[in-house]
């Protein structure tokens, strides 16, 4: 092999022969390849295109690094599906190549007396014709799978084919050679950076902007402090083994112990989220948020930030590093000025033409070289020197430009409590257990999670016809529930119970009692909104596989966990019950993180519902007296207070449901995977 040096035992690649390696695996993956390695390959290459400009090549690796076991699971899921309606269909589906062979090479009229007598007078096209498949595949499906089809030309259709009002950002962790070496507790904690690509932005809109990626450092700390995901993942442990032992308290000192722990986790997690915000993403959060539904808004921050452009003779600056500038000075009045003015900096040196640099590169500084690899492997020093010599006045100056400009918004109310249209994030499953709808700058925005780009085109083409203006229009009219199953909570039985034939009288389902099977799965299918009360998600409560529900009810889990994505070996896949709704065609479902106690997931389900379900109450839920809800008892006899508006877009509902509970570590755990949902 190249370079290989028998007396150290490594292999030193050269560039050609490591982006060949990386080629042939990508491109030439099998049918069902190993999902963390397919992952990974796509992650390498994602780097290399990053690294020479490409950033529609990146974000498409990108794209497909994310959830590849979860595509794999869907087309098999799907493929035995049709085999149990269609006895023959794996005979129809070895036999359709050969058809396709057949259709592309017909065989020439001299040899075809010769085939009629070896075949004994047998029509073979007839005979194929009789047991061929004749459904064409949608793209949609199709795309789900590993084959040539997945691309750079079709990644890109695909992006405009979504409704204009989507923000799609994705976040992912870049590739880690530890993940072949430790075991995953081990290796979840080592990340050190992240890839924040943005599909679709409020800049984005015209076809010429491509996707756009930046590359984040993370797991930041200072000294003395655990790392970040050290301290998650330390949290979550303890409000685990917390909440577990909460049943064991039997006098008044354990008791307070219990609740002074409580207490102690909810201010840890407020510490995670505030270095996540302050320290981790800085301004690079700009990159999250919504796009405006006042398009005047936006015309004015792109007019500020041309003209600033303009003015100072801003005369290299790429079409990436202006996006970027309008998102951060759209973001300017929720950013803190050292965030801000960080990430000018950064913009206006590290995402620029990188052979702009090397052209003017003059390393003084003993360690830069031109050899670099991304921008942000050269010291400030050099930075600021080629910026000075493409631009022709300092880094400060350039700096300060841009910080006036800020000064002009930054106090602009108006912007700041502008309403946005909906955010989806794709969540790497190394950072799907952050609180990243909790973050100061997207709390109030309407947003959801879902694994991958093709399972979000996958939903979105299903329900296409029901989707309006970016939303999925739901219907409210038909509920099912199924509320403590397993008769062991009998508190949150009352408090849900009494709820819901307060406020959705005409719903049914299951009470304290285990549905059957297909009564579970009969739920599923007829529900226009699902409830699930008890413990973890339910779906094992639909033996078989909820895969099987053909529907578009909206879940909402109320059970510790009931969207946790958990990888159950050092490299296996992670699995969750969304990933199985999805597959069935759940538009959306409303789940928990981690583990949480019934009263205060009581009060955000039921707040939820509420502002989103249309109810004949007399009172409005919020003003409804609840001094003994854990009894099943409403005092609905109470002053009628000011009037509750209710709240038809279902991501809107969850972020004003999340302030009905005092604790940060409730509020945080709730989160929507799925299209974003309204109703109608």
């Amino acid at each position: 092999m190249e370079d290989f040096d028998v007396f150290t035992n490594e292999i030193n690649f050269t560039k050609p022969l490591f982006k060949n390696i990386l080629n042939k695996y990508v491109y030439e993956a099998p049918p069902t390849p190993n999902g963390p390695n397919y992952q990974s390959g796509r992650k390498l290459m994602a780097e290399e295109c990053l690294a020479v400009n490409d950033d529609v090549g990146c974000a498409f690796h990108l794209s497909e690094a994310s959830a590849a076991s979860l595509r794999a699971m869907a087309v098999y899921r799907d493929e035995q599906s049709k085999s149990a309606a269609d006895k023959l269909y794996k005979i129809k589906s070895y036999i359709k190549p050969v058809q396709d062979l057949v259709d592309a090479h017909p065989v020439p009229k001299t040899e075809a007396k010769l085939l009629n007598l070896l075949s004994d007078g047998t029509d073979i096209s007839r005979d194929l014709e009789k047991f061929s498949i004749k459904d064409e595949e949608p793209f949609y499906r199709t795309y789900l799978k590993f084959s040539k089809e997945n691309n750079v030309d079709n990644f890109q259709k695909i992006l405009k084919e979504f409704p204009k009002e989507w923000t799609v950002v994705q976040l992912t962790v870049p590739y880690n050679p530890n993940e072949n070496l430790k075991p995953l507790n081990e290796y979840r904690t080592d990340v050190t950076s992240l890839f924040l690509c943005t599909y679709t932005n409020d800049y984005q809109d015209d076809s010429v902007i491509p996707p756009i990626t930046v590359h984040i450092p993370a797991n930041i700390t200072k000294e003395g402090e655990k790392p970040l995901f050290t301290e998650l993942y330390s949290l979550l442990d303890e409000n685990y083994k917390t909440i577990d032992n909460a049943q064991f308290l039997n006098n008044k000192r354990l008791v307070q112990n219990y609740w002074s722990r409580r207490e102690d986790i909810d201010l840890r997690m407020k510490s995670v989220i505030n270095v996540m915000d302050k320290e981790w993403l800085g301004g690079w959060g700009c990159l999250l948020t919504g796009k405006l539904i006042d398009k005047t808004l936006k015309e004015k921050v792109i007019k500020l930030v041309d003209t600033t452009i303009s003015d100072w003779g801003f005369i290299r600056l790429t079409q990436k590093q202006r996006v970027l500038l309008y998102n951060l000075i759209e973001s300017c009045p929720v950013l803190q000025s050292q965030q801000i003015k960080t990430c000018i900096r950064r913009i206006l040196t590290e995402y620029g033409n990188s052979e702009d640099v090397r052209q003017v590169l003059n390393p003084e500084c003993g360690s830069c070289t031109k050899e670099f690899k991304f921008l942000n492997e050269l010291c400030l020093k050099c930075l600021s020197k080629s910026f000075e010599k493409l631009h022709h006045f300092s880094l400060v100056d350039g700096i300060r430009a841009f910080s006036q400009a800020v000064m002009q918004i930054k106090d602009n109310d108006e912007l700041k409590k502008a309403k946005r249209h909906p955010v989806i994030l794709i969540v790497d499953e190394m950072l799907d257990t952050f609180p990243w709808e909790t973050l100061p700058i997207l709390n109030q925005h309407p947003v959801s999670r879902m694994e991958n780009i093709h399972f979000l085109y996958y939903l979105y083409k299903i329900h296409e016809k029901k989707i309006c203006d970016g939303y999925f229009n739901a219907k409210c009219d038909v509920g099912r529930y199924v509320i403590n199953p397993e008769k062991n909570l009998d508190r949150m039985e009352n408090r849900m119970t009494s709820f819901v034939q307060y406020w959705c009288p005409a719903w049914s389902g299951h009470v304290g009692e285990l549905p059957s099977p297909n009564d579970f799965i009969s739920h599923l299918t007829q529900a226009d909104i699902f409830l699930y009360c008890g413990h973890g998600d339910g779906c094992q409560l639909g033996a078989g596989g909820v895969e099987r529900a053909r529907g578009g009810a909206l879940c909402v889990l109320a059970g510790c966990g009931s969207v946790r994505e958990a990888a159950p070996a050092p490299r296996a896949p992670p699995a969750a019950a969304h990933h199985m709704l999805h597959i069935a065609g759940c538009p959306m479902v409303v789940g928990m993180l981690w583990e949480v106690t019934d009263l205060e997931v009581d009060k955000v389900i039921s707040t939820l519902l509420s502002l989103f379900v249309p109810s004949e109450a007399p009172v409005a839920w919020a003003n409804v007296g609840k001094a003994k809800w854990s009894h099943g008892v409403l005092d609905t006899s109470v002053e009628q207070k000011s009037p509750v508006t209710p709240e038809r877009s279902l991501l809107r509902a969850i972020c004003q449901a999340r302030g009905s509970t005092g604790y940060i570590m409730i509020a945080s755990s709730v989160v929507a995977r799925g299209l974003p949902v309204k109703g109608i």
